[in-house]
């Protein structure tokens, strides 16, 4: 009998486990990758778009055109999991696998926020974690003359940690080159008690110190509750209630229901997996990316980014090539990862360290410098043409 692999997801993390696979795994182990998107972005891509440097032609790749070497893309609606039948239910029939990787990532639930989606629906707020979102942004910033932005991380964890800092830093950037700077206040709130606590203190501190210099005031330790569509306010764990003309909220993300549904989610609300394998706790399935939860050594998640979720997909083909009879390297993920961190004005610096030392993550803030930029772009660049390679 014919065996296969599954892969739900074709992000970063879906796409390394197929290309991995396919060079672990002999042929006539099929392997299919399943996405309801038939178009991939990198989460940085969608800031690029909201701040009007890209259009989504720009920054998007497709995977049909990446895959390669027998490995079959299906275009479907992921409906259900069935662990125990070892199949997969989709809108355009059912898969079995002896292998499954769930690389579905996290999803955005504005709704979770008392009166967030209507404060979207009033055009009072707006998101960039979708692209949907960053145009619809981009449309708002264009026409904005004046009053007070407050850049908001509703929960965590979420996914590209650099992110609210990087909007905050590019919505100033844009206020200075449209002259409107001295009439526009940007404010950002976080639940963290500093920002990327996971980075450490210095890398905390020099962000604090980077928004300071470019005016935006910055509130930790602050938890956004609800918000009042009509005042346009914006309500905190603290009692606080602080006013805006324009909300960008980083909102609450969770797993997607069809994993919920299947029972592959621990008490975090994630897919818990095992170091280095990535093998969920249920038979026969691995998960990888933004859907996993993953600690640290001093007990801090391992942020949702896609450099981490390609060293997990790596590690997750190792293992099911292994499972499978076939010769791989033992699974191990290195735990160095970069995330570039855009600045505004053509310029770019990047979050670099050892995030599995111990005890604790090592971590730098490289300063803004436009080579940074350039060589982010190169990447994008490189990472958006692999179809045709």
């Amino acid at each position: 009998m014919s065996r296969a692999v599954v892969i739900l997801g074709a992000g970063p993390g879906g796409l390394t486990a197929a290309q991995r696979l396919r060079r672990y795994l002999p042929p006539e182990i099929a392997i299919t990758v399943i996405d309801r998107a038939d178009e991939q972005r990198l989460g940085i891509s969608l800031l690029l778009v909201m701040r009007g440097w890209r259009n989504p032609a720009d920054v998007s790749l497709r995977p049909a055109q990446v895959l390669r070497d027998g490995i079959v893309f299906l275009h479907a609606e992921v409906t259900g999991i069935d662990p125990e039948a070892r199949r997969v239910h989709t809108d355009r029939g059912d898969l079995p696998y002896d292998a499954l990787v769930v690389a579905l990532g996290a999803e955005v639930v504005p709704e979770a926020i008392p009166g967030l989606e209507a404060a979207i629906a009033a055009g009072a707020a707006g998101q960039f974690y979708t692209l949907g979102g960053a145009l619809h942004l981009r449309e708002r910033l264009a026409c904005f003359a004046g009053g007070r932005i407050l850049v908001v991380v509703a929960r965590l964890p979420y996914k590209c940690p650099p992110a609210p800092y990087e909007g905050a830093l590019l919505i100033a950037d844009r206020a200075r080159e449209h002259g409107v700077s001295d009439s526009v206040q940007v404010a950002l709130f976080t639940p963290e008690p500093q920002p990327l606590a996971v980075a450490g203190p210095a890398v905390g501190q020099r962000l604090t110190e980077l928004l300071a210099e470019r005016g935006i005031t910055l509130h930790t330790g602050q938890e956004l509750v609800a918000v009042d569509a009509a005042h346009r306010e914006a309500v905190f764990s603290s009692g606080a209630r602080e006013p805006f003309d324009l909300l960008v909220v980083i909102p609450p993300h969770q797993p997607p229901a069809v994993v919920r549904a299947a029972g592959l989610t621990g008490e975090t609300g994630w897919v818990p997996v095992a170091f280095p394998t990535m093998r969920a706790p249920v038979d026969g399935v691995w998960a990888v990316g933004d859907v996993t939860t993953l600690r640290l050594p001093n007990g801090s998640p391992m942020p949702k980014a896609a450099v981490f979720a390609q060293q997990q997909a790596d590690a997750a083909a190792r293992d099911i090539a292994r499972s499978l009879g076939a010769t791989a390297p033992e699974p191990e993920i290195s735990g160095r990862g970069r995330c570039w961190f855009i600045t505004g004005a053509g310029e770019a610096g990047y979050v670099e360290g050892e995030f599995l030392a111990e005890p604790a993550p090592v971590v730098q803030l490289y300063p803004p410098a436009a080579e940074h930029f350039r060589a982010m772009e190169q990447e994008l660049a490189e990472w958006s043409a692999q179809a045709s390679g």
